[in-house]
């Protein structure tokens, strides 16, 4: 993975850095390998409306791990990449709760919020891994390892 934020998250030349919980960065570095990041930089161009976020929770053991927010720019370039702070981040137990927490939060700091994608840490790595993304998604939601809230109209539709 590239040594920086800016490296790693080049969605767009113009976007600024937002607050990087080490913690949470030092998380993510664990699992975006260069071509992680280049999936990410795809499905943020994809699926994050413009004028909008996107937050990306991982969950480990029933804690929220990591969260990564995206923001896009009216044009639909990235405008800022940061991470959650915490006591935000600290949301335990029903994953579907702590996205909506996470959400709300994100609405709060950074404005619409248009995709919230909370997955499990192991069903990560196989989407990851995963060289049909859109069966990788329902496979961890059949189990309860995924929550998309919310889900935007063209990642709904990738998914049916």
């Amino acid at each position: 993975m590239p040594d920086t934020v800016a490296d790693a998250f080049a969605l767009d030349p113009r976007f600024a850095l937002g607050t990087i919980h080490r913690e949470q960065w030092a998380n993510l570095a664990l699992l975006l390998t260069d071509e992680a990041v280049d999936d990410l930089a795809v499905a943020v161009r994809t699926f994050v409306t413009a004028g909008s976020s996107g937050v990306v929770g991982i969950f480990a053991d029933n804690l929220l791990w990591a969260a990564l927010v995206i923001t896009s720019d009216e044009s639909g370039g990235a405008a800022s990449v940061s991470t959650m702070d915490y006591p935000a981040a600290e949301a335990d137990g029903d994953m579907t709760k702590a996205a909506v927490e996470a959400v709300n939060w994100v609405r709060t700091h950074h404005g619409p919020c248009s995709l919230g994608f909370f997955v499990r840490k192991e069903h990560l790595h196989a989407l990851l891994l995963a060289s049909d993304k859109a069966r990788a998604i329902r496979s961890a939601s059949a189990v309860g390892g995924l929550v998309l809230s919310p889900i935007p109209p063209a990642l709904a539709i990738a998914l049916a």
